[in-house]
């Protein structure tokens, strides 16, 4: 396949891009709804394929297809192949912010912050694949990486086959709403001390499709526990900055060669208060 990246702006009267498409790895600024997104295919840890990908923003909802075989990874020994998603502020590991002025921020500053999704996700043969929002909270708020003494929180609402890193460390329950219904939710909570410091919620009970909204700052104060009981590494966590909030679907093993799947975000809301 030919490599790099093919954008397609169809612009409206107002020259406001109404159609946003990416064929193959990279990113796009969007806004979905007046909220500023990137949107990125994002294939980290696969060094070639073979056949069709796609990742497109219609002004209405965010939609990813995959049909891809011959998958050579950068790194054999992965559990993950990639990533594509979309993200609301500063992701370090990009070095890119979607446009939000108040992010990064502070853990102790950080507001009440609820995030409404509507998805579905499809996937053939079984494929391990989540779907997982997260944050990277860092030491500096311009950070280009991560490492020993920065932090990583997952929220996982749907995993087949593949199972968060680390080990269960515990069990969180708080409410979340599931289509319109305050719903008391159970999590698992996973801790790994890798080259950052890990925190997972994995749902008891997996949803591949509905429509969730959380307050994210309830994750945050557990992680900030779970840390308190496990982590040797990081300081001063309040201190720390809060950076981005990414929401997409992982994929993959040691042992996937090939994927077809998709993914339909059709309602994305962020409301800080």
């Amino acid at each position: 396949m030919k490599w790099g990246i093919f954008l397609m702006l169809v612009v409206s009267t107002f020259l406001f891009p109404v159609e946003v498409v990416l064929t193959s790895v990279g990113s796009a600024d969007i806004a979905f709804n007046n909220l500023p997104l990137t949107m990125e295919l994002n294939f980290w840890n696969i060094q070639s394929y073979e056949g069709e990908t796609w990742l497109k923003f219609d002004g209405e909802k965010v939609e990813f297809y995959a049909d891809i075989s011959n998958i050579v990874l950068r790194n054999p020994s992965s559990w993950v192949h990639g990533y594509p998603e979309v993200y609301y502020g500063y992701k370090p590991w990009a070095a890119h912010s979607s446009g939000v002025d108040f992010l990064p921020i502070k853990v102790k500053d950080l507001p009440d912050f609820y995030v409404t999704l509507g998805y579905s996700i499809w996937y053939e043969n079984n494929l391990p694949i989540n779907l997982a929002m997260e944050t990277w909270i860092t030491r500096q708020p311009d950070q280009t990486s991560v490492s020993s003494g920065d932090v990583e929180i997952m929220v996982w609402f749907y995993n087949n086959i593949l199972m968060p890193g680390g080990n269960k460390v515990g069990e969180f329950t708080t409410t979340v709403e599931i289509n319109g219904v305050p719903t008391q939710t159970t999590w698992d909570v996973y801790f790994a001390p890798w080259g950052w410091d890990y925190i997972a919620f994995r749902i008891h009970s997996p949803l591949q499709e509905g429509r969730v909204k959380i307050n994210v700052k309830d994750f945050v104060q557990k992680a900030e526990k779970i840390l308190s009981l496990y982590s040797t590494r990081v300081q001063n966590f309040g201190e720390m900055f809060f950076n981005v909030w990414e929401i997409g679907t992982e994929f993959g093993d040691p042992n996937t060669t090939a994927a077809k799947f998709g993914w339909t975000f059709n309602e994305i809301a962020i409301e800080t208060e």
